[in-house]
């Protein structure tokens, strides 16, 4: 046979023939596969592959896949392509990733493929058998936290392999190639680029030596270097690397406590009498029940409190109703399918107004509430509108044998303006598999959907397709990151796969008629210090000094906030990420509804100021139904205004009882404008008054500190702010923080409170003497000017 020709097995397609050199300089990407095309750098890490999985019983990679040894075994492996990727995609446990830093950790892209960082995976501790990295790991700037994740989410006894650029024999020491700092990166050798996946550029940041096996070893693994000798030339530089974890790897890691590593742990009987592991932990806390014991549960390891038996999602869904305000005395409340601990908490704050309900009620007779029995394919229609101010259910609707969008839509109907919708379901790839038919036997419901009795499995990219399509745009997705601090996640002993991007385990919310609540609040634990993020939104009075003058969190944060991205510079990004709603404009007229429409509220002194100092953009804080708005708006045409409201509560009512003030509009019109609001929300129906204004109002959905801040971040030069409905002076010291030069004022000068004081002129009076102004009024409108 001729030089550089040798007769040889393929070992992953298994190809039996010739493989000849080939003239690519580099020896590891030579003697390619006349069948495959993959050279033996790729043919090297699948015979290790075969060696690891294949019993003896299989030669190639498509004879393991074929003959399903591969079948149960957890498979990651970052790559766009490839010849594990075309050959595993059909895997049942098999993920694939790619980073694009402009996508969410977590996310998938749109062609399907997560987005993960290698040194910062969202993994769950011991999720994987397999990962295979082939080229990868000398193209990250931080290699040992990239091995620490890779240990922390493999299995114990699971491997990584990898192949790297390297020589022999192998250097004594890694060596970095680039090093960062401050954000920019620093060359320490020539600049070195592979070709990525997406055929783009790859800058290489390391160059490895033999180090790296005890840097491994103190991570808690163990390295393998194999060098498979070529039959006609020595192919010493076509390395490949196993890491293995053993039983106590990735423990060091901060980024995970859950391990249970040297926990006091109990063994116990589970129902079916099976020994369950019990982890004892005073670190960890359930926050349903403040238990610190915790137990494996369909192999998860601690996942069901051993006190509450809650599990991942009860216990992430208790935190983010915490979080969002939805514990309220006296919400009228629907629960599906009730968990206890849940349960529990809202029938001590709604009492009679909790109702519990589930199709097999009969589960619940032994408990503490009454359930009340509730075909959601059939039952809701008899449930008036507006019911409820509260909705709750977690993996409910992949039960149901009828359309998941009529049910969520009869859901929506009777659910209350301003009312909260907050659910979880299963979730598995990107499109949703449904089988209504009775015929389906419960083995084939168990292979396809995970459960006997389950109709369909949600896929992520449908799920929020469907949720849009019920409740409108928005951020329907709660990230669990973006509300806590990740030690309170670990504490509650959430799993690192539910912190960001979609699961099971996600948690979807709506608030009818206004901005979903967590997008009220994302901005605001978004800029604060890492110290702060998951701390209470609330002002500890308990903690403030005798005597003291209470500073709110927002001024803090307000004090601390970071530079705008310039991805969010600018009124245009603002208005970018606050879309008007959708709505019938043709259908239904627009009204001018304001207490003093007919003149009597003083704001002549305000479009003076606006006219005079020639505003052009202005912000006003607590906007109802437009009705000031259109004064500022009609007044000054190049005036562009930013109005904040979260848009919430019962106005309908209000509009009702506004009659005796509103003189200007008849009593049919008020009774229509509080038609359109239960029908449309208040959201829908302010901006609908406010539509011939459309290019010149840009609506922030959320209250105002947030939203002022917001506005800060984004480097918005406000010039006026108008406030309309503070009644304290917190407001008006975070708008004069945030806008220094902008000119402050507001209404409800004359408003009382229940004991006839007027709140709002102590306060304005008290916050004039502190910062130097004077102030103007005019019957209910106020303007500070500086003192001269």
């Amino acid at each position: 046979m001729p030089e550089n020709e040798f007769q040889g097995l393929c070992a992953i397609c298994g190809h039996v023939g010739v493989f000849r050199r080939g003239d690519h300089r580099s020896l590891r990407e030579s003697y390619p596969c006349p069948n495959c095309r993959f050279t033996m750098r790729w043919r090297d890490q699948a015979a290790v592959i075969l060696d690891e999985f294949g019993r003896g019983q299989a030669l190639s990679i498509d004879e393991l896949v074929a003959r399903g040894f591969l079948s149960n075994v957890a498979v990651y492996e970052p790559a766009l392509r490839g010849p594990f990727v075309a050959r595993f995609n059909t895997l049942p446990h098999y993920t694939r990733s790619y980073f694009r830093p402009d996508l969410a950790i977590g996310a998938l892209a749109p062609d399907g493929v997560r987005n993960e960082n290698l040194t910062k995976l969202t993994f769950d501790e011991d999720s994987f058998d397999l990962i295979i990295t082939s080229d990868v790991m000398e193209h990250l700037p931080d290699v040992e936290s990239a091995f620490a994740e890779t240990l922390r989410v493999l299995r114990p006894g699971g491997i990584h392999v990898f192949t790297i650029p390297n020589d022999y024999p192998f250097p004594d020491r890694t060596e970095p190639r680039v090093r960062v700092e401050e954000g920019a990166e620093v060359h320490l050798k020539p600049e070195r680029y592979h070709n990525a996946g997406d055929g783009t550029k790859c800058l290489v940041y390391t160059d490895y030596g033999a180090d790296l096996a005890d840097m491994i070893r103190s991570l808690g693994g163990r390295l393998t270097i194999t060098r498979r000798g070529g039959p006609v030339e020595p192919l010493n530089t076509n390395a490949t690397f196993i890491l293995r974890k053993i039983a106590s790897a990735g423990r060091r890691r901060p980024v995970s406590s859950l391990s249970g590593a040297d926990k006091p742990v109990a063994e116990v009987k589970s129902v079916q009498g099976a020994p369950t592991i019990r982890t004892v932990d005073e670190d960890l806390c359930c926050p349903i029940c403040h238990g610190t014991e915790f137990e494996d549960f369909n192999g998860r390891s601690h996942a069901r409190c051993s006190s509450c038996r809650g599990v991942e999602r009860n216990r992430l869904m208790w935190m983010v109703l915490d979080r969002l305000g939805a514990f309220e005395k006296g919400k009228r409340i629907l629960h599906l399918a009730p968990e206890l601990g849940l349960a529990r908490k809202f029938v001590e704050l709604s009492g009679d107004a909790y109702h519990g309900a589930d199709l097999d009620a009969e589960r619940y007779k032994s408990k503490f509430l009454t359930v009340r029995k509730l075909d959601l394919c059939v039952d809701l229609a008899g449930i008036p509108d507006a019911s409820y101010d509260l909705i709750v259910h977690s993996h409910v609707l992949e039960h149901l044998p009828c359309s998941v969008d009529g049910v969520l839509q009869d859901l929506d109907r009777i659910l209350a303006p301003g009312g909260l919708h907050f659910l979880s379901v299963p979730v598995r790839g990107e499109h949703t598999l449904e089988d209504l038919s009775p015929d389906l036997r419960p083995v084939d419901r168990l292979t396809r959907f995970g459960q006997e009795d389950h109709m369909r499995i949600f896929g992520a990219v449908d799920l929020q397709a469907l949720l849009t399509k019920v409740w409108g745009p928005g951020q329907h997705l709660i990230v669990p990151v973006e509300l806590f601090a990740r030690d309170d996640l670990r504490r509650a002993v959430i799993p690192t796969v539910a912190w960001q991007g979609v699961s099971g385990h996600s948690i979807f919310h709506y608030r009818k008629g206004a901005r979903p609540p967590a997008e009220m609040l994302t901005t605001q634990v978004d800029a604060a210090p890492p110290s702060d993020v998951g701390r209470s939104l609330a002002p500890n009075v308990a903690s403030w000094p005798q005597g003291a003058k209470p500073k709110t969190q927002e001024a803090d944060l307000a004090a601390n906030a970071p530079t705008g991205s310039r991805v969010i510079l600018g009124l245009d990004a603002l208005q970018r990420a606050n879309p008007w709603p959708e709505f019938p404009l043709d259908e239904h007229a627009a009204f001018h509804l304001a207490r003093d429409a007919d003149g009597d509220g003083g704001r002549e002194i305000i479009l003076r100021q606006i006219l005079n100092r020639d505003i052009r953009l202005m912000a006003e804080v607590g906007c109802f139904l437009g009705g000031s708005l259109l004064h500022w708006l009609k007044a000054k045409p190049d005036l562009t205004v930013i109005g904040i409201d979260p848009w919430d509560g019962d106005w309908a009512s209000f509009v009702e009882g506004m009659a005796p003030h509103a003189n200007h509009l008849s009593d049919a019109e008020i009774t229509r404008i509080a038609r359109l609001l239960r029908k449309y929300g208040n959201f829908a129906v302010a901006l609908n008054a406010l539509r011939l204004f459309k290019d010149r109002f840009v609506p922030v959905g959320c209250a105002s500190p947030e939203a002022l801040h917001d506005l800060r971040r984004r480097d918005i030069p406000i010039e006026l702010i108008y406030l309309d409905g503070f009644k304290n002076r917190d407001e008006l010291d975070v708008a004069h923080d945030l806008f220094p030069d902008a000119v402050l004022c507001g209404d409800n000068w004359l408003w009382q409170d229940q004991t006839g004081a007027f709140v709002v002129q102590h306060s304005i009076t008290a916050f004039a003497q502190d910062h130097g102004f004077d102030i103007e009024d005019l019957r209910q409108s106020w303007i500070l000017h500086r003192e001269r």
